[in-house]
Parts: structure tokens; C-alpha cells; sequence
């Protein structure tokens, strides 16, 4: 029972150094150096490079290799949001799109309907400035703002916790090798498999967070530009325009009022006809008053 007695004392190792680091370093493996992310307990820590499958495989990483260029400086998500009022919402859009995929983005929704349409981009962060201000100028600016968060901590803290269960998980395939039995066999494989979950739910946060630092989002909504009356010209002139207008409402309205009559007299003809009809013969019908 050597090796599981080993996998308990990993296991127990693990969380004393895990609490010890967080310790020192605030709450937070943020603190982490270099060459504790490269390293644990003097083991280089794997890197991760995706297999055929998709899954992640878990490869060594030689001493010296150079640092990932997106985590240099601070890592910032930036968004932004664009109201802008157009001619032509529908031919807009397109030129919006096409603005998005010049700049390295994407569509990754858009909501479009009668007059409107809305959209959301995903593009480099460094090129959201000149993409807002492309779009901007489609039409009239509405309502312009933005959001930037600085998630530079929790870079760090994910990249320290996922090179720390690298080597985690490094080290119980170590005693895995070194199984003789097939309870011992059992036993390390399930620490194994729930060590590898874990980093791989590491992994994805890591990569979600890297997602949203190099992809800003914007969202950008186009409305039609209102009508604007011309303006009404004063004096005379103004007078007979407004004289006209009426004019012409009153005949608008009389031509609506024929119109709808037309269909209606031929059966107002018939009915009036037949009351008349009636009438006739009850006079007919009635008896002659005596004569005295």
C-alpha cells in the first residue's frame, strides 16, 4: 500500500502548500514568481497543448521559455457600446460587419427588425478605438460610452494555480508508473482523473478570461434618422401654403368620404326603394274614412 499512502500524502501536501501560498501572498496566488509557475517542489511544470480530440495533453516545458506576449503589461477587458442613428439601418448593418471583419472580428450576435438593427462584435482590443470611431461615423452619435476592468490579478492567480496542478497531476502519473497492484492501480487513477478534471476547469477559465482581454466587445445599436419638416415659410407666401394644404386636406378627406359611399348607395337605393313600397301598399290596403 505504499503508493496510496503516497497519493494521501500528495493529496495532503497539496492543500497545506496550496493554504501556505494564498497565505503569503494575501488570499491569493497572484504572488506567485516565475520560477514558482515554472516549478514545484524542483519539477519543471508541464504545458498544455490541445491533442486531436481537443482535450488537453500535458507536455513538459524546457527552462528558459519564453513568456505567452498576452500576458505582458496589464491584461484589461474592454467594452463599448454605440448608438447611432442612419438612413438605412439594413444597409448600415452591412457596413458594420464589414467593419468588424477588416478589424480582425467577428458578428457574434446581431438582432435586426423593422427600422433597427443591433449588433454585437467581438474584435482585438487594440482595435476598438478606430472601430468605434468608424462606426460613429455612419451616421449621428446618440449615446457613446465604455467599460475597461483590469483582470491582471486574476491572470496571475489562475496561471499559478494551473501550473501548480500541472505539476499535480505530473506527480501522481509519477506513483501511477510505480503502481504494482491493482488496487493501487484503482486507487491513483481516480486521484488522477479528478486531479486532470481539475486542471482542465483551470484550463477553460484561463482560456475565458484570455478570450474576453483580447477580444473587446461592443455593442452597437442603429436607429433611423427622424424626418425633419421642412421649415414653413412666413408672411403671405406662408399663408397660402398653409391655405393650400388645408385645401388640400379637405378635398383629401371629401374624396375618402365618395369613396366610401360608392359601394354603399346601391344598397341604400334598395332599401329606401322598398320602404317606399311598403308604404304604397299599406295605403292601399287601408279602408276609405266614411264620408258624413
Amino acid at each position: 500500500m505504499g503508493i496510496v499512502t503516497g497519493v494521501v500524502v500528495l493529496a495532503s501536501a497539496a492543500v497545506v502548500t496550496g493554504t501556505a501560498l494564498r497565505e503569503e501572498n494575501g488570499g491569493s496566488t497572484a504572488g506567485y514568481s516565475g520560477a514558482a509557475r515554472d516549478s514545484v517542489g524542483g519539477m519543471s511544470a508541464p504545458a498544455i497543448a490541445p491533442d486531436s480530440a481537443g482535450r488537453a495533453e500535458i507536455a513538459p516545458v524546457a527552462p528558459g521559455s519564453p513568456v505567452d506576449p498576452a500576458l505582458a503589461g496589464q491584461d484589461v477587458i474592454r467594452t463599448a457600446r454605440l448608438s447611432v442613428q442612419v438612413g438605412d439601418p439594413v444597409t448600415a448593418a452591412a457596413q458594420v460587419r464589414s467593419a468588424a471583419t477588416a478589424a480582425g472580428g467577428y458578428v457574434s450576435d446581431e438582432q435586426s427588425g423593422p427600422g433597427r438593427a443591433g449588433l454585437s462584435l467581438r474584435v482585438p482590443t487594440e482595435k476598438l478605438d478606430a472601430l468605434a470611431d468608424r462606426v460613429a461615423g455612419l451616421g449621428t452619435v446618440t449615446d457613446r460610452g465604455g467599460q475597461a476592468r483590469d483582470v491582471t490579478g486574476q491572470v496571475a492567480d489562475l496561471d499559478g494555480r494551473v501550473a501548480a496542478q500541472q505539476a499535480s497531476v505530473a506527480r501522481v502519473r509519477a506513483l501511477l508508473d510505480r503502481a504494482g497492484s491493482i488496487s493501487e492501480i484503482v486507487t491513483v487513477e481516480s486521484e488522477l482523473a479528478s486531479r486532470e478534471a481539475a486542471l482542465e476547469s483551470l484550463l477553460r477559465r484561463t482560456a475565458a478570461l484570455r478570450d474576453q482581454v483580447s477580444l473587446a466587445t461592443v455593442d452597437v445599436t442603429l436607429l433611423p434618422a427622424p424626418v425633419v419638416a421642412p421649415p414653413s415659410t412666413g408672411g403671405f407666401l406662408g399663408g397660402l401654403e398653409t391655405g393650400w394644404t388645408g385645401l388640400k386636406a379637405i378635398g383629401s378627406g371629401l374624396l375618402t368620404g365618395i369613396g366610401f359611399l360608392l359601394p354603399v348607395l346601391p344598397l341604400l337605393a334598395v332599401l329606401a326603394g322598398a320602404v317606399l313600397w311598403g308604404r304604397k301598399i299599406v295605403r292601399k290596403r287601408r279602408p276609405a274614412a266614411p264620408q258624413e
